[in-house]
């Protein structure tokens, strides 16, 4: 009965929406079949004007259209008041026009907007509503200022609440025809009209931000996650999970989590939901009712393919994004010629004197130690073409370790070359090289050591698993899906700025055992542009303008 109510609530919501977007569309488009002639240049500016306030209306109304689709309590409350003002104005000032077709409309949607005031759920974001008060206190501060050189201007023949009201009044032109105290040249009232008309549009941008629901961790909720992602943690970055800038959506019907970020109007998920195998499809209805009830697309990013068929069974869309290199440590070696290349780096890094400790910081903590290895990632980053990517990649994590297992390669001189930070999955079955850094100047073959060396070490203690994480856009030319291609050229023409193909070719060279496809999961199953940003900008903190600027700095470069 309940989801019956709520998909009813959800199409008097749609169908609202669409009475509003008619509106837009009118107050839009009408100024176009309307002209007027006069050679009055005074007349003429006043119906110039009014066209424009035609539009800016329906441009506000569009905005406000959307926001009540994504649910914005905001936009219901706008529209409520601007509505209730409007009917006001028809029943009291132009009652013989109550059966206008406009009007009865407005009416209509009115009401439904009446009957599903608690469908609109989502709040105001705090910070993007102080962002638009201050807008908003900019203009009244504008209008003060402009209403005190009216008010001397006229000399005291018009008080200054008459000063304040008429230049209030100039954002609907309604003193353009009889004016009463301005004396202003043409330009300036054009730009008392235009300035006030930009304010209340961004503020309103800001005032109808929805919420961005960041749930501060509760004492004990990362150990919790702890023992759920080490339980059943089975996708490479699981224990990514338990880094600080994830938030937790723990299920209420059966034993599992997802780690999440919000970009927009979109829960981003690092990897599958993580809970037993026989509850998979329990918890993913569980996050799909979530979203939809809050008015949120969803978007898991790699995926592995082990639950692809529940995925599409509950109406999700998925597209190849890439594939983890895994080395099946039991049968792992680097004999033979698809490895020669690690090899004989291997062999180059072994004579130059380079050793590979492991350094265990729940133990005995060694601060120089870490400082060093601190200043090596430092060095590393000067690198780096982009900046520095997050959400699917851990941290060093020195101050709470964890499960992290730490190798680092040391010279002839006792310093410190290059580092890796290993994390576990497949249930503590299996370790995944997360943070691999190196000097500038690093002796060839000491990434390659390092790695070679912990994982024989990881094969010593009976671990079945390495992975090498995920080779991005990744062995994707052959899959059939637009969104594949478009991913693929990606792939190709982004080269300069992430290194997607030099990247692969490293992993390639370990000659893994298998190769495991990752994907994009997504609801509503339509891959768009606003879901394309999302994983860029939660894995990017400066955006997809950050490889823009890669992108042309290396071209310039190139030539």
């Amino acid at each position: 009965m309940k989801k019956n109510l709520s998909e009813l609530i959800g199409i008097i919501n749609k169908i609202a929406v669409i009475c509003l977007l008619i509106l837009a569309i009118i107050n839009i488009i009408s100024p176009l079949f309307i002209f007027h002639y006069s050679r009055d240049m005074n007349l003429m500016h006043y119906f110039e004007m009014h066209h424009a306030i035609r539009r800016f209306l329906g441009f506000i109304i569009l905005l406000v259209s959307w926001k009540l689709y994504k649910r914005v309590s905001a936009a219901w409350s706008i529209v409520m008041v601007a509505l209730s003002l409007r009917i006001f104005q028809f029943l009291i000032i132009q009652h013989e026009k109550i059966f206008n077709p406009l009007f009865l409309l407005e009416v209509f949607c009115y009401f439904l907007l009446l009957l599903s005031k608690n469908y609109y759920c989502r709040k105001m974001d705090k910070y993007s509503l102080k962002k638009g008060v201050r807008i908003f206190l900019v203009y009244a501060a504008f209008v003060f200022f402009n209403a005190v050189l009216a008010h001397l201007k006229e000399r005291g023949m018009a008080s200054f609440s008459v000063c304040i009201k008429e230049t209030v009044d100039i954002i609907f032109d309604l003193n353009n025809l009889t004016p009463v105290i301005y004396t202003y040249n043409s330009v300036y009232h054009s730009f008392i009209f235009w300035f006030s008309w930009i304010c209340i549009l961004t503020g309103l941008i800001f005032l109808l931000t929805p919420y961005i629901n960041k749930k501060t961790r509760m004492n004990g909720e990362t150990e919790k996650a702890r023992k759920i992602v080490k339980k059943y943690g089975q996708n490479w970055g699981s224990y990514l999970a338990l880094e600080k800038d994830k938030s937790y959506f723990f299920s209420k019907s059966v034993e599992g989590m997802i780690a999440y970020g919000i970009i927009k109007d979109i829960v981003v998920v690092l990897g599958d939901p993580i809970c037993a195998k026989e509850d998979f499809m329990t918890f993913l209805t569980e996050i799909i009712d979530y979203c939809k009830e809050n008015a949120y697309s969803l978007i898991f990013i790699n995926t592995t393919s082990m639950f692809l068929k529940q995925y599409e069974k509950l109406g999700l869309g998925c597209v190849k994004c890439g594939e983890e290199p895994r080395l099946y440590l039991p049968e792992y070696s680097i004999a033979g010629g698809k490895a020669a290349k690690v090899r004989l780096n291997i062999n180059h890094a072994t004579k130059a004197g380079i050793t590979v400790k492991e350094y265990d910081p729940r133990k005995n903590r060694n601060l120089a130690l870490e400082n060093e290895i601190e200043e090596v990632s430092q060095e590393w980053f000067t690198m780096k073409k982009s900046g520095e990517l997050v959400f699917s990649l851990g941290s060093i994590g020195f101050e709470n370790p964890m499960d992290k297992r730490y190798f680092y390669a040391l010279n002839t001189e006792n310093k410190i070359e290059g580092f890796m930070v290993f994390v576990p999955f497949a249930g503590m079955n299996g370790y995944m090289a997360d943070v691999t850094r190196r000097r500038l100047n690093a002796t060839r073959g000491v990434m390659e050591k390092i790695l070679y060396d912990a994982m024989m070490k990881f094969k010593e203690e009976g671990i079945e698993w390495g992975s090498l994480a995920v080779a991005p856009l990744s062995r994707l030319e052959k899959e059939p899906e637009v969104t594949a291609k478009l991913l693929n050229t990606i792939y190709e023409k982004m080269n300069s700025v992430y290194g997607f193909k030099a990247l692969y070719q490293t992993k390639l060279k370990y000659n893994p055992t298998y190769w495991e496809p990752n994907y994009y999961v997504y609801y509503p199953p339509i891959f768009n542009p606003a879901m394309a940003y999302a994983i860029v900008r939660i894995q990017n903190p400066l955006g997809i303008k950050d490889y823009i600027r890669a992108f042309v700095h290396n071209s310039k470069k190139e030539k």
